[in-house]
């Protein structure tokens, strides 16, 4: 009877094997069991390498420019006039473009500073200051494609009762280091001088109210040209002290924002970035 039973025992074992065999025999026709499914990432195919002599172009933006500054400083073989100026220095781009910028401010502090200094400035009295310039800047706008500078002066003629402040500026395109003139940005000179005229006064107006004498008229580009800047919120003007307004009044700035300039700015000139 145990033999019986050790056969039945064995039977039931081979029948669960059998089974379990069945079962995965139907799990891979796929009649009942749903099998695994396994993604394949297919290997990347060949690369196809650069013609001889071709450097692959860079994955980093271009760099935006570092100013700096340095004082320069001179004085009158007779101490009858003193100069002391702030110039930026301009670093961190290519050495071509780089050496065009620094050779054109320069230029214009050295201008900047000659226009003083070649007066017949008065000689000093006993107990008197020597006549002054100090010159400083300031950035109106510095990115990767764009430089603008702002230079202010700040000139004192000696028995003068006040030092009297006159702007400056310079623009440049970064990739070659150009210097941008104003008319460089306008479609026609001549129907943005009148845009300029009417949208400068209105903000002046604003800002100055009844201290400010100019009527709106400018009879030419000279009018603007002698200080602007583009900056991310417009095109901005400066005026020398006591030129538009009352001496108190410093030296008065209007920022036209961009989005009234479109009609005037050329989309291809260094300014089209601001009117697309």
């Amino acid at each position: 009877m145990g033999s019986a039973r050790g056969g039945r025992v064995r039977a039931g074992a081979l029948a669960c094997i059998a089974a379990v065999v069945a079962l995965a025999a139907v799990g891979c026709g796929g009649s009942t069991v749903t099998p695994e499914t396994i993604y394949l990432t297919p290997p990347p195919g060949p690369v196809t390498p650069l013609p001889s002599g071709v450097t692959p172009a860079p994955s980093v933006g271009l760099p935006t420019p570092v100013i700096d500054s340095v004082v320069v400083s001179s004085n009158a073989p007779d101490n009858h006039w003193t100069v002391t100026f702030k110039k930026p220095v301009v670093s961190g781009i290519a050495d071509a473009a780089l050496t065009k910028m620094n050779d054109a401010i320069a230029a214009q502090v050295n201008d900047l500073i000659g226009a003083f200094t070649k007066q017949n400035l008065p000689a000093v009295a006993p107990g008197q200051a020597p006549s002054t310039l100090e010159g400083d800047f300031s950035i109106a706008l510095d990115s990767p494609t764009l430089v603008s500078l702002r230079f202010t002066v700040l000139t004192y003629v000696a028995g003068a009762a006040n030092p009297v402040g006159q702007p400056a500026s310079i623009n440049f395109v970064v990739s070659s280091g150009a210097t941008v003139n104003l008319t460089d940005l306008l479609t026609d000179p001549t129907t943005a001088l009148s845009t300029f005229a009417t949208q400068a006064h209105a903000a002046l107006a604003s800002t100055l109210g009844a201290d400010l004498t100019w009527s709106g008229s400018a009879p030419s580009m000279s009018f603007f040209d002698k200080a602007w800047a583009m900056t991310p919120g417009g095109l901005e003007f400066t005026w020398a002290q006591g030129d538009l307004a009352s001496q108190a009044a410093g030296m008065p700035t209007a920022t036209l924002p961009w989005a009234g300039l479109k009609s005037i700015i050329k989309p291809t000139s260094p300014a089209g970035e601001f009117v697309k």
